[in-house]
């Protein structure tokens, strides 16, 4: 006759071993290298070579990718057509939201060593070093315009995907809106604006 106790022993280690295997084959990090660390990173670009290489020429597309410009000829429309105008629209989206994270990255300086600003000496406008202060001293608000930057990008996104030409044209704005706050704010707070015409004191 069988023992039922021991039945019960053997049932019991045999479910252990098939859940102890089972876990271990689903393991999302079984076999996989471990993850970086931050100490780990090396940050090499300053924030002036993401904003010069990434985000301006990435913005600039953007910017002129819709638009209703009037001729002698009529009204002509300008937006994508094609898959891969779309694409491309979506690719320079991508670049703008995943540039705002690089921008706010902890130990990115805003020029590499030894390097100026492309426009230094400009009157009204902040040294490298006077912009490091400055986003130290404030680093609560840079890190709002960059959240706040990273938020265009993806609605840039949403938008090519859906093509959704007035959406674009609306991030548009914001991201004017956006670059120029940061700019003033950190870039060149002194800079004087000259009025138009209409503006001009008498």
């Amino acid at each position: 006759m069988i023992d039922s106790g021991k039945l019960k022993v053997v049932a019991a280690m045999t479910l252990a071993g098939a859940l102890a295997a089972c876990s271990q084959a689903e393991s999302p990090a079984a076999g996989l290298a471990p993850a970086a660390t931050s100490s780990s990173i090396e940050l090499t670009a300053g924030i002036q070579d993401i904003m010069h290489d990434m985000i301006e020429p990435s913005a600039e597309f953007l910017w002129e990718s819709v638009g209703v410009t009037e001729t002698a000829e009529g009204v002509e429309e300008k937006q994508p057509r094609t898959d891969e105008e779309w694409a491309e629209l979506r690719r320079h989206s991508i670049i703008i939201a995943e540039s705002a994270n690089l921008i706010l990255m902890n130990g990115r300086h805003v020029v590499r060593e030894g390097k100026l600003l492309d426009d230094h000496g400009t009157p009204g406008n902040l040294t490298a070093e006077q912009v490091e202060q400055a986003i130290a001293a404030d680093r609560a608000t840079f890190e709002s315009f960059g959240r706040a930057l990273h938020e265009v990008g993806v609605t840039f996104l949403k938008a090519a995907e859906k093509r959704d030409t007035k959406a674009i044209m609306d991030a548009g704005e914001t991201m004017d809106e956006v670059c120029e706050g940061c700019h003033l704010k950190f870039w060149y707070p002194g800079q004087k604006i000259p009025a138009f015409p209409d503006q001009a004191p008498e």
